[in-house]
């Protein structure tokens, strides 16, 4: 694993990852770098990007109320399901590597 990939897998899980699912992305991000640059232009559309700082700070609050982790997900993401899916041609790459 060289230093780039080291750095991704450290990033993915002090943001919460698993080590498995951290592990996994960054192996799917090395074999298919052109996903992450389909994911950089994410951080570029500024509705995309305002989406999901909604959604993780709705988890977020959810979290602090009580609510386990995926059950909050869950219920967050089906509120923007709508939003979600007009911009699901953006969101492919990040939902390939989810999916995987």
């Amino acid at each position: 694993m060289g230093f780039k990939s080291y750095i991704t897998k450290k990033a993915l899980q002090m943001k919460g990852m698993s080590s498995e699912q951290a592990e996994q992305i960054t192996k799917q991000l090395e074999e298919n770098p052109e996903i992450a640059e389909s994911l950089k232009a994410l951080d570029g559309n500024k509705e995309v990007k305002e989406l999901f700082e909604k959604i993780t700070k709705e988890i977020e609050e959810k979290k602090k109320a009580g609510t386990a982790e995926q059950y909050a997900a869950i219920l967050v993401m089906n509120k923007y399901k709508a939003e979600i899916i007009k911009h699901r041609e953006a969101l492919a790459p990040l939902m390939s590597l989810m999916q995987k």
